[in-house]
């Protein structure tokens, strides 16, 4: 693994932190400023910077990459040869926190200010920034949270309503950990610490006047997006773009054509017609004009790939695309100096759930639980009329919007053996927040609750630096900024997006169903007579874990085996967990 940049800090106003109380700390931190904000940085990795400064009361940590470092020294009038930390303590000082809205990049910082700690990270997410509070008056945190947990007074106990989300989702969104006490920041959010307290929020970039009309949209949106690519292919050799055939992905690579007709498109394939998504990306490319590479890989490369992916997330991560991922990475790490990615645009255009699912959170869910589950029942046995049931067939309506199928309350009780409650999940608190019938507020929100973690985690292992064109905060921004019915309608998703990309490239040659990256998950668990669930379900490592119920675990290995298929993706949690565990428990 390539080694990785990183910060962290312990900030205690009344002066109470001394060196000796860091005997655990991978690298020596430094006093910045009085009373003391006790910080380190450790920077090996070409691409970022990971730097530190103090001036009088402020002290500021950085890490990642800026791409409009040019437009702030113009607007701050500074030199051309001002150091980084420099520049940004001086935005400070000009827009205050608000500088973070300034900012265009992959980027987490710290800044304390007087008795204040700021903690913020971009709104891709791409660095983690981790946090813990529990000791009165200071707060420790890092951008890595095996180093947090080696502060002082950071204590390493799991977090059973964690694991109880792990298994339900199979990731743990922000701001919850694996860990009691430990938190992480939610990306694009601003945290404040003082003495009294902490408060977040997400900053905002509007400028208040009316959206214009769809085609002038669509003309700025195509300006804001070229500009944004430009800026990441700056003294760019070797360019390249994941291209999966979607909106996004064909989107980028029709900007990034026009900057740099070099670009390479790469697809990764898979076998089968129902998840390879390489030929509708070969007719994009083609269109292009560009060059189009299809990665095929091997089950051996996938299961080592997995092995290592798992060895080195900080905390398990059952995304079925994470091997996939990592290969492509991995390849591109020794061709490309620089890979852009599609991703963010989901996030900010936002889509309209299926008809069910809005008929089930409007309408079903006013039903007494009885009623539903007799309605669901019935529905099951009457010819031609099975289809509906899963508008009625739930314990809660927020069920009805996650991602992947992982296992239930009840089962999580079975093998947690304890009382189980996702209310404290971000997911379920997020749901909660909108009324019944706000569909689209709702499901944009969660968009933005769901960690993207397989990809910031594969850039990292690899090396390989990735950039968002869609994650710059004017694209960004603007999106968000325009009327739903622009973003998206529910017959039309990402209305917006698709327009723009029928510009550059035939509808006909991309306007098809989107696999949205499938990995063929169920062959993969059942190649090799199982042998992935043999090794990871069906040892005796579990009961020295004492995490799960080991015969339940068993059982569930036993019962894919025999044949229920519909058991993949909590198989497939299962495995993560226990590969995730051998490389952080077992070691």
């Amino acid at each position: 693994m390539t080694p990785r940049n990183g910060f962290y800090g312990l900030f205690a106003p009344s002066g109470q932190v001394r060196p000796h109380t860091f005997p655990g700390a991978p690298f020596p931190p430094l006093q910045l400023a009085a009373p003391p904000l006790w910080a380190a940085v450790s920077s090996a990795r070409g691409g970022e910077e990971a730097v530190c400064r103090a001036e009088g009361s402020r002290g500021l940590l950085f890490l990642g990459e800026l791409y409009n470092s040019r437009a702030l020294r113009h607007q701050l009038e500074a030199s051309p040869d001002l150091p980084l930390s420099e520049l940004l303590l001086r935005a400070h000082a000009r827009w205050s926190m608000d500088f973070v809205l300034r900012l265009d990049g992959l980027f987490a910082l710290a800044l304390r200010d007087g008795d204040c700690l700021h903690l913020y990270r971009d709104g891709s997410g791409a660095h983690n920034l981790y946090y813990t509070a529990r000791r009165p008056g200071r707060i420790g945190f890092s951008t890595q949270l095996a180093m947090l947990l080696r502060l002082p007074g950071t204590d390493k106990r799991l977090a059973r309503h964690s694991l109880h989300e792990y298994l339900r989702f199979l990731d743990i969104a922000a701001p919850n950990t694996l860990y009691e006490g430990v938190f992480a920041l939610e990306a694009g959010h601003l945290l404040t610490w003082t003495a009294d307290g902490i408060s977040q929020h997400r900053p905002e970039k509007s400028d208040g006047t009316p959206p214009p009309a769809f085609d002038e949209a669509l003309n700025t949106l195509d300006g804001l997006l070229l500009d944004s690519v430009a800026r990441r292919l700056r003294n760019v050799d070797k360019p390249a773009a994941f291209l999966s055939g979607g909106v996004d992905s064909s989107l980028i690579c029709a900007a990034a054509s026009r900057i740099d007709p070099r670009i390479t498109a790469v697809t990764v394939g898979f076998d089968g017609p129902s998840f390879d998504e390489a030929p509708i990306a070969h007719n994009v490319a083609a269109h292009l004009g560009i060059e189009h590479q299809v990665l095929r890989f091997a089950r051996q490369d996938y299961l080592a790939a997995f092995d290592t992916f798992q060895r080195h997330a900080e905390q398990p991560i059952a995304d079925p695309a994470a091997p996939a991922t990592l290969l492509a990475f991995d390849h591109c790490r020794e061709r490309h100096d620089v890979v852009l990615d599609g991703s963010g645009a989901d996030e900010s255009s936002g889509m309209m759930p299926p008809r069910h699912v809005r008929i089930a959170i409007e309408y079903a869910a006013l039903l007494p639980a009885p009623l539903r589950r007799a309605i669901a029942a019935s529905l099951h046995h009457l010819p031609g009329f099975a289809g509906y049931a899963p508008i009625f067939d739930f314990e809660h309506p927020a069920e009805l919007m996650i991602r992947w199928h992982g296992f239930t309350r009840r089962e999580i009780e079975g093998l947690c053996g304890e009382p189980v409650s996702l209310e404290r999940t971000h997911f379920f608190q997020t749901f909660a927040l909108f009324p019944r019938r706000a569909h689209f507020e709702r499901s944009l929100a969660l968009l933005d609750a769901m960690p993207g973690d397989r990809l910031h985690l594969a850039a990292a292992i690899s090396g390989l630096r990735v950039r968002y064109p869609f994650w710059d905060v004017s694209v960004d921004a603007f999106i968000r900024g325009l009327p739903p019915d622009y973003r998206c309608r529910p017959a039309q998703p990402k209305r917006l997006l698709r327009a723009l990309l029928a510009r550059h490239v035939p509808r006909p040659l991309w306007d098809a169903p989107k696999h949205g990256f499938d990995f063929p998950l169920l062959d993969f668990l059942q190649a090799q007579d199982f042998r992935l669930v043999r090794r990871y379900l069906l040892h005796d490592r579990w009961a020295g874990w004492q995490m799960l119920a080991p015969d339940r675990v068993a059982a569930y290995g036993h019962r894919f085996i025999a044949g229920e298929t519909g058991l993949s993706f909590r198989v497939w949690a299962l495995a993560v967990l226990a590969a995730w565990l051998e490389g952080h428990v077992d070691r």
